[in-house]
């Protein structure tokens, strides 16, 4: 049986510059290791998300003016609340499947699998999108788990927002940043995830995550 290794964090934080020699770090202990992209990529969601943007956010380009675009999601998505618990059913059609194939099957085949996001950050994503406070994405955690496998190993790639948008271009602003922070700060507090600093090279950032397999016996 092989392990899953998940790394969170917001846009820029430094999630897949880390999992590369991560991968080949483990590789090197003779593991066979995969690297995935294990959030949702929407199939049945999508004429949703599209009908919804459609609807409610056309006028609003979130690179023009991102205040202006949140407050115009925020207004449409309120007037379908009743909406909200069925969206969340079918996103986990959706993402089940997908994370058999990209998860569980391989490390039911033995596989060492780093996750570059997980059903955490789709959770976020979730709750952003209906504007559900993060002091109450909890329940919606312990529902993914009952579906998906929990991580063996998980980390908080933490990093200052200003740090995130200087290291990408395609970041609508700091706000986009701030607001998901702040579910990802409460997330990792609430769950005792382990931090790791996305300020350091993914390097460091790497020795640490060996050292704590090394730790539990799974180098």
């Amino acid at each position: 049986m092989g392990i899953i290794i998940s790394v969170m964090g917001i846009d820029g934080c430094g999630k897949s510059t880390l999992s590369i020699p991560l991968a080949e770090n483990i590789s090197s202990y003779e593991k066979s290791t995969i690297n995935t992209w294990a959030t949702l990529k929407p199939v049945l969601l999508k004429p949703v998300i599209l009908l919804t943007k459609f609807l409610f956010v056309r006028k609003h380009n979130k690179f023009d003016d991102y205040d202006k675009h949140i407050k115009a999601k925020n207004a449409g998505v309120n007037k379908l609340k009743f909406t909200h618990k069925i969206y969340f059913m079918v996103m986990l059609i959706d993402y089940i499947p997908q994370a058999f194939f990209k998860v569980t099957l391989p490390k039911m085949l033995g596989k060492y699998v780093i996750c570059d996001r997980y059903y955490h950050d789709l959770i976020i994503d979730y709750a952003i999108t209906i504007s559900l406070d993060s002091k109450k994405i909890s329940p919606y955690i312990k529902i993914a788990e009952f579906f998906v496998p929990k991580p063996d190993l998980q980390y908080y790639l933490h990093v200052e927002s200003e740090t995130s948008l200087s290291r990408k271009d395609d970041i609508p602003s700091i706000a986009y940043l701030e607001q998901r922070k702040s579910y990802y700060d409460y997330l990792a507090e609430k769950l005792d995830i382990k931090k790791l600093s996305g300020e350091d090279t993914a390097d460091i950032n790497c020795q640490h995550i060996i050292n704590d397999l090394k730790k539990r016996n799974l180098l």
